[in-house]
C-alpha cells in the first residue's frame, strides 16, 4: 500500500474536522467589537475612587475565516502620550461553549491566567484569574453592555478574596470612529 493509501486511511482529527466545517455561529458573537473605536474611561483605586481618566483607541478584526478576534487596546493620557497598550486574541471553542482569550500588554508584567466568557442575553461577560508579579492572585470580571451598532460599554471588576467581594477597576464608554 502506498503512503497516499494509508494517509488517506488515518481518521482525521476531530479538531481538524471542526475546522474544515468553518466558523461556527458562536464565533460572530464579538462582531460588535470589529472596527476601529474611541474610547473614553476612568481607571479606580482599591477603595473605589476615581485614579485617572483617559482617552484611547481600540481596534478589532477578524482572522482566520472569523475564527479569531484580534483587538489592540491603547490608552493614553490627557496629554496624548501613550501610557498603556492590551492586544487580545478571542475565539469560541465549541468543545467548552465558550470565549477563550489571552492577551499581552506592552510595559507590563505578562499574565499567567485563565481567561474566559460568555454572550448572556445582550451582554458578553467575561472572567478571569491571573497570578500577579508579586504572586498575588486576582479574580476579574468584564462586562460588555449597552451594545449598539456605534457604542458600547465595557467595565471591568477585581476580586483579591478568591470572589469574597469585588471591586470597580475601570469603565469605558466606547463610540465607533467616524
Amino acid at each position: 500500500m502506498s503512503d497516499a493509501t494509508n494517509a488517506s486511511a488515518v481518521a482525521m482529527p476531530p479538531e481538524i474536522a471542526r475546522y474544515i466545517r468553518g466558523a461556527e455561529t458562536e464565533n460572530l458573537q464579538f462582531e460588535f467589537l470589529i472596527g476601529e473605536w474611541t474610547v473614553e474611561g476612568c481607571r479606580f483605586t482599591a477603595s473605589g475612587d476615581v485614579a485617572m481618566r483617559y482617552s484611547g483607541t481600540w481596534r478589532a478584526q477578524y482572522m482566520h475565516d472569523k475564527r479569531i478576534v484580534l483587538d489592540d487596546f491603547t490608552m493614553r493620557l490627557p496629554s496624548g502620550q501613550e501610557v498603556s497598550s492590551f492586544v487580545t486574541l478571542r475565539t469560541y471553542c465549541s468543545l467548552t461553549q465558550r470565549w477563550e482569550m489571552a492577551g499581552l500588554g506592552a510595559l507590563q508584567p505578562a499574565m499567567n491566567g485563565e481567561w474566559f466568557g460568555r454572550l448572556t442575553g445582550e451582554e458578553m461577560v467575561l472572567q478571569a484569574t491571573a497570578r500577579l508579579a508579586d504572586g498575588s492572585v486576582v479574580r476579574n470580571r468584564i462586562r460588555f453592555h449597552d451594545i449598539a451598532p456605534d457604542r458600547f460599554r465595557w467595565e471591568s471588576h477585581n476580586s483579591f478574596d478568591d470572589g469574597g467581594s469585588w471591586v470597580p477597576a475601570a469603565n469605558m464608554i466606547v463610540t465607533r470612529r467616524a
